[in-house]
């Protein structure tokens, strides 16, 4: 959610069925469980703006003023509220420079839902010049029509208009807002396995060709290969953009927001 949006699918393996459950391994290398009353500074950092650089064609501010915590969790609020240019507010944080390259980056998190509401939990490169390369953990469209839809994404390039993706939407068990749910990637230098409540959903190889069969549209450094340098998380609730293309425009007249808030419960990254 982001600064990549319209993306071009490459090839990947979509599974016929979901595997038995998978139990997290490793030792916690980061681990945030939002207990107290305030974002942990010395973890995470807001970002803040209302210009493009972080969505083109998203319709919110983010400002700090939208990110709470309360109750043992993160809260990120999308408002109807005016600032600047921008008819919304939101809120965006991400995970202080400390990324950490593999591993399992596991989130528990209850999703906002509403028309146009994107709350997204995600990956990015901590690498400014390889900052097209993303891992989306979950994404999630807020229209009642993909209540229990989750977007689950790979992105790479060398330029913003050179970004290519292997992706899919899996069809969870029930509405995305109504409980929280542990959504997971295990990234390891052959593959990216995206993990909901722990069933393996989707994967795509980093090892057989998928990311160099369009000479036009190469992983970051040109080699055969993405995914290889450190990322870190970020978590955000976007209001409109291009991950709306197939539906009306959001009516600012109109209240379709049953709850505009993304809690995050806890999140941690294991390694071995």
């Amino acid at each position: 959610m982001k600064v990549l949006k319209i993306t071009t699918l490459l090839s990947f393996v979509q599974l016929c069925c979901i595997v038995s459950a998978w139990e997290w391994k490793g030792q916690i290398v980061f681990e945030d469980n939002f207990n107290g009353t305030s974002l942990d500074l010395n973890k995470w950092e807001y970002q803040e703006t209302c210009g493009a650089i972080f969505g083109p064609g998203n319709l919110q501010c983010y400002t700090r003023n939208n990110v709470a915590v309360r109750n043992g969790n993160l809260v990120i609020t999308a408002r109807k509220e005016r600032m600047e240019d921008k008819e919304y507010t939101s809120g965006r944080i991400r995970q202080k420079p400390m990324g950490f390259t593999y591993g399992a980056y596991v989130v528990r998190a209850r999703m906002a839902r509403g028309d146009h509401l994107w709350p997204a939990l995600w990956l990015l490169n901590l690498n400014t010049e390889c900052r097209y390369e993303e891992i989306d953990i979950a994404e999630y469209r807020g229209q009642r029509a993909d209540a229990k839809k989750l977007v689950m994404a790979a992105h790479w390039g060398k330029a913003y208009n050179q970004v290519a993706s292997a992706y899919t939407t899996g069809t969870t068990p029930e509405d995305l807002s109504t409980s929280f749910h542990e959504y997971a990637v295990l990234w390891v230098p052959s593959k990216i396995e995206w993990y909901f409540d722990r069933q393996k959903y989707f994967e795509v190889s980093l090892t057989n060709g998928t990311f160099t069969s369009d000479p036009n549209k190469l992983p970051c450094r040109g080699g055969p290969t993405p995914y290889t340098d450190p990322s870190n998380f970020i978590f955000n609730v976007a209001v409109g953009g291009s991950f709306f293309s197939q539906y009306p425009p959001l009516d600012p007249n109109t209240n379709t927001w049953s709850k505009p808030t993304l809690e995050v419960d806890w999140v941690r990254v294991y390694q071995a």
